[in-house]
């Protein structure tokens, strides 16, 4: 799949411009400025990848362009996929700017039609659909220039191990409403033959720790929302958590090596994990 690298490289170069071109064949205008508030929310392509089970996943994520607002988009008639259901495990809590690799869909790997996300933050719609066209592969787990592969981020000293996109729930957990809990986790992670994405005027930390709020009733507190660390080796950083309000809600860690956000726009290499949590009175 080499024979892609020159089309990726173009529509990662593209980065959140490529993200907002593809709304302009669905239902928004593309925005001409950034703003503090009430701009939309654009759903974003990353790309999909082949499984080793024969089908395929796509891999998305979205662009909040407000600079200060974060938006609240429940599912339903302003947060859906057509067609088939509408709940895909989309977030529903839209912090400002880009954020990548926030959510996965599996498809047939011969599917041929498309998948569509429409958000409508601000009373402004946006649609943008997916699918599996050949400029559009991407390699998550391996990038074949180094030998780089994603960190991996464990919820126990011996729990199973995730890396790359996120898939589904990776743990599980109960929290009082108001109360502070502690939340640790397990990185690790190797240093590659040699970092070619890496810009020497901009020098990355080896790994870092991220935690978002994707669904939930409620204000999320971290007392540690980045966390970073000096060497891509073993670590095992705690973050205290507190929540506003009961119900359920769904965190995303996000597990960064020194290729930056979203590998830098090459979709390698990095972690995204969703952990569920049932917050009570």
């Amino acid at each position: 799949m080499r024979r892609f690298r020159l089309a990726r490289l173009a529509l990662a170069s593209a980065g959140v411009l490529a993200t907002m071109l593809l709304a302009a064949s669905a239902s928004a205008q593309i925005p001409k400025a950034i703003r503090d508030f009430g701009a939309p929310v654009y759903p974003a392509f990353e790309g999909w990848y082949e499984n080793d089970d024969g089908t395929a996943t796509v891999l998305i994520g979205f662009f909040n362009s407000n600079q200060s607002e974060t938006l609240e988009i429940p599912i339903g008639e302003q947060n859906h996929f057509s067609p088939g259901p509408e709940d895909r495990g989309q977030p529903t809590t839209f912090p400002p700017g880009r954020s990548w690799g926030v959510l996965t869909i599996e498809v047939p790997r011969d599917f041929d039609g498309e998948l569509s996300w429409t958000l409508v933050g601000n009373d402004q719609p946006v649609t943008v659909p997916f699918h599996l066209r050949a400029a559009y592969f991407v390699e998550p787990f391996k990038d074949q220039s180094n030998n780089n592969e994603p960190p991996t981020i464990r919820f126990a000293a011996a729990g199973t191990p995730f890396s790359g996109p996120p898939v589904g729930i990776a743990h599980t957990m109960t929290a009082p409403v108001g109360s502070a809990v502690a939340l640790p986790v397990w990185l690790s992670d190797v240093t590659p033959d040699r970092n070619v994405r890496e810009n020497p005027f901009r020098r990355r930390p080896p790994q870092v720790l991220r935690w978002h709020k994707l669904r939930g009733p409620g204000d999320v507190e971290f007392d540690e929302p980045e966390q970073e660390f000096e060497d891509a080796g073993d670590h095992n950083p705690t973050t205290t958590i507190t929540f506003e309000a009961a119900g359920e809600y769904w965190l995303r860690a996000e597990v960064l090596d020194s290729t930056g956000d979203g590998g830098s726009g090459f979709q390698c290499c990095w972690t995204s994990a969703v952990v569920q949590v049932t917050v009570t009175e």
